[in-house]
């Protein structure tokens, strides 16, 4: 990820007792809050503080209230958020920064504090455009959650990934639970894992076995690299409940402890995790905390994917397949996260969708491309350019090399000449992107002399490119950046 802004926002107040109802709640979302901001990106090894201690105050009820209209909702979140304008300003500097490139933004919630958790972030709208956050594919919103656990997370480079599908339908589930398709789930998920090798866990032709916890838990210590669990979720006693079978099909009721113990207990843990399951992100003040996806995410597992509240079994037939499709292009879980949120699209639950993420977006790394091949000792003769030749000599003794000069091949056509011209155009763009970028952080007046020489430097290239190109007849277009003030 080469540019990301990091929320950090922290409660001082003590957590939560179990006694406590919701106007205390409402009470400690009204206290103050502060927040920080911090902006890293590739292009500089130090990190930047946007904001420091920034005042945030949260008012539950009227968000609670607006709890059926998610661009409301979004709305007035980000109006508290945003509140202040040293946060406000942080992130316009950071949407400036990241103007050419993909922006993480990477929201930090207290741990302490249940009720931060169980706001719907995910609807976030940018403050100046009122447009949702999370539904820009080069906007990558994401959770992190502090974790205690000592296993390393390291980037493997790309696996031979193989895949745990598990789909529970218990024959006796509860009243007003709908069953869930198992051979269609089946079908979507080997649709989108492709040729990832694949073990079935479920009532259907080609399974492993029955969806139990035991099942899951020896299936887990075969290291399978994604992890997708199709269940319904409940809560009972404020705890959650997955509805898992035993071996006769009939429901087991899984406490969403015992399923987070089973993956703590393993030697290598799922690079992701995804909980296609209500309220396996959480469902409401008091419960965020306790649920599955926040569990998994702190025991270390590096990837997870939970749903808030009650979510329909349409949108994630919609969301999954986007989201592992998009994942097997590069192993970048937030980008492909973003592209699934904008299959949904704003008229569907997007928002339901949350991901807490350990990494830096990676679960794996893509291998290096391979060295260029050495030619064999001897004289070799290309390259031309005209009469020109490029002798290139390895291994082996030359004594002398004599002889007429040849012309090999045509010189370079205008066209050849034009393709050259046209990449450095685009070199010389890209720099004076990314030289603008800095400005935008820093401002006109700090901006360092080496940065205001590189835009001077590379304008005065762009305006002698495109003179060329257009002596010789060839189009081009000017672009907004081209020329300064």
């Amino acid at each position: 990820m080469s540019t990301t802004i990091e929320f950090h926002i922290r409660s001082a107040l003590p957590p939560l007792a179990d006694a406590e109802n919701l106007s205390a709640i409402g009470y400690r979302l009204s206290a103050m809050f502060t927040a920080d901001a911090t902006l890293t990106s590739a292009a500089s090894a130090a990190a930047t503080q946007l904001a420091t201690n920034a005042p945030v105050t949260l008012d539950p009820e009227a968000l609670r209230a607006m709890s059926h209209n998610p661009a409301a909702y979004g709305k007035l979140l980000s109006d508290q958020l945003f509140a202040d304008q040293t946060l406000r300003d942080s992130w316009l500097k950071a949407r400036a920064f990241a103007a050419a490139d993909d922006l993480q933004v990477r929201l930090r919630l207290d741990a302490r504090a249940d009720e931060l958790h169980a706001l719907r972030w995910e609807t976030l709208r940018d403050p100046e455009t009122d447009q949702p956050i999370a539904l820009y594919e080069r906007v990558r919103l994401v959770r992190t959650l502090d974790s205690a656990d000592l296993t390393p997370v390291t980037i493997p480079p790309r696996p031979d990934l193989r895949a745990l599908v598990v789909v529970s339908n218990p024959s006796n589930l509860a009243a007003g639970m709908a069953e869930v398709d198992v051979d269609g789930e089946v079908a979507r998920a080997r649709a989108a894992l492709g040729d990832i090798p694949t073990t079935i866990l479920g009532d259907t032709a080609g399974a492993a076995g029955r969806a139990t916890l035991v099942n899951i838990a020896a299936h887990l210590r075969d290291s399978p690299h994604i992890v997708v669990l199709v269940a319904h979720g409940t809560l009972r006693d404020s705890r959650p409940v997955v509805w898992l079978e035993q071996d006769d099909g009939t429901s087991h009721q899984a406490s969403g402890a015992d399923v987070v113990a089973a993956v703590q207990r393993l030697a290598t843990r799922p690079l992701l995790l995804i909980l296609a399951s209500c309220r396996s992100g959480g469902g409401g003040y008091g419960d965020t905390l306790s649920a599955i996806g926040p569990g998994l995410a702190r025991v270390g597992v590096p990837a997870v994917l939970g749903f808030q509240g009650d979510v329909a079994m349409s949108a994630v037939k919609t969301l999954l397949p986007t989201l592992i499709t998009e994942l097997r292009r590069d192993g970048q879980i937030d980008r492909a996260m973003a592209a699934a949120r904008a299959a949904l699209g704003e008229q569907r639950p997007w928002w339901q969708a949350a991901l807490w993420l350990r990494t830096d977006g990676r679960l794996w790394s893509e291998p290096a491309p391979p060295a260029p091949a050495q030619p064999a000792p001897g004289i070799h003769v290309g390259g031309n350019v005209g009469t020109l030749q490029v002798v290139t000599v390895t291994g082996g003794q030359v004594d002398s090399i004599i002889g007429s000069q040849h012309t090999y091949g045509a010189p370079p056509t205008q066209a050849d000449q034009g393709s050259g011209l046209r990449q450095r155009l685009a070199n010389h763009r890209s720099t004076l992107a990314h030289y603008l970028n800095q400005i935008a952080i820093t401002g006109t007046a700090n901006a360092r002399p080496e940065v205001s020489a590189g835009i001077r430097e590379a304008r005065a290239e762009i305006r002698r490119i495109k003179a060329h190109l257009r002596a010789s007849g060839q189009a081009v277009d000017d672009q907004m950046d081209d020329e300064g003030a």
